[in-house]
């Protein structure tokens, strides 16, 4: 029977909740865990610090005066600004309203993802570890052991989504009222897109918001993106660039992963 551990590491302002699977729990599996937690919790307090736009010697809070040395120096910031811009230029500007200079919640899933590779796959070694799971406010990376049939479960209105390996990024209406009026039939109220790069499906998702059902369905099509939104009109299941319409259900609901 699969066992499970979880652990919070707050940080960068969120919740960075760690999900282990184990065939069976015991105290190595609880020293796993510890130790875990430990090192990602030093990786992301030095990401907080580098990253915060709360202070003003930060990389952020440098950029946004003028100074372009951190493109230079950072690996993770390059990696988000280049991306944002490619983003930003593929879709006709409907990623810069959401980048407006600050990197801050690109920062966020670059870092699930860096503390997913570094902290977390190589528990894998162990046996005894069957499935690994990092989430952080609206986005989380899943993988499981090859081996095993044990497959991490995310339940929505539209779609139960059985996961062994990727990302999904989630984002909703509310924190982008200012750019686009919920009331417009246009509007995507909830959207979720399922990737392999955490980066990738979190810009996909702000792009989705940003952009409106109209636009980012062409920008689905173009891109071969899979994942679900719902506007005022209706919901779509996308898969690979192909669309499902369906008749509009309220409530989509990616808060709560599941385990199977």
């Amino acid at each position: 029977m699969t066992e499970f551990l979880t652990k919070t590491i707050n940080a960068m302002n969120i919740p960075f909740i760690i999900r282990l699977a184990f065939n069976k729990t015991d105290d190595k599996s609880e020293d796993i865990m510890i130790n875990t937690y430990e090192k990602m919790n030093a990786f992301l307090e030095k990401i907080d610090l580098e990253y915060s736009p709360f202070r003003d010697d930060s990389l952020v809070s440098r950029f946004q005066r003028g100074d372009k040395q951190p493109l230079l120096n950072s690996e993770a910031f390059k990696s988000v600004y280049s991306k944002s811009v490619v983003v930003g230029e593929l879709t006709n500007g409907s990623f810069e309203v959401y980048f407006n200079g600050d990197p801050t919640k690109l920062i966020k899933s670059w870092a699930i993802e860096q503390s997913f590779n570094r902290f977390m796959v190589p528990l894998f070694e162990n046996e005894n570890v069957i499935g690994i799971s990092l989430e952080g406010r609206g986005n989380a990376k899943f993988a499981v052991r090859p081996s095993t049939n044990f497959e991490w479960e995310i339940k929505t209105v539209l779609k139960t989504y059985k996961m062994r390996y990727g990302s999904i990024s989630t984002s909703k209406i509310n924190s982008r009222t200012k750019y686009l009026e919920k009331d417009q039939m246009d509007a995507i109220q909830e959207l979720a897109v399922v990737g392999n790069s955490l980066v990738d499906t979190d810009i996909w998702a702000n792009v989705g918001i940003t952009a409106g059902t109209m636009k980012f369905t062409n920008i689905i099509r173009n891109f071969y993106l899979s994942g679900m939104l719902i506007d005022n009109q209706e919901s779509v299941i996308f898969t690979e660039g192909i669309l499902g319409r369906h008749q509009n259900k309220k409530g989509l609901n990616l808060d709560n992963i599941k385990e199977k």
